[in-house]
């Protein structure tokens, strides 16, 4: 199984990751240029880009993914594995 990165607003073509670290890993550099570090409202330490979850730095920007078969990653020209 490979990972299927879907950007929602239509502006990156879809790419293919070898596992959801791998595509944490790939958003959290592609956002990290424009990544302003907050400030966790719990204990008001600044937030790493790199420590948060796949689902936080998804929310970030406006991404999605899915689950898809060796064989249907083939198809995709951006493959990142």
């Amino acid at each position: 199984m490979k990972v299927l990165r879907i950007d929602n607003q239509g502006v990156l073509n879809d790419a293919v990751f070898k596992n959801l670290e791998d595509l944490r890993e790939q958003l959290c550099d592609f956002h990290s240029i424009d990544w302003q570090e907050g400030i966790d409202e719990d204990d008001e330490d600044y937030i790493d880009i790199y420590s948060l979850t796949l689902e936080d730095i998804m929310e970030h920007g406006d991404w999605s993914y899915m689950m898809i078969t060796d064989k249907d990653a083939n198809e995709y020209e951006d493959k990142r594995y």
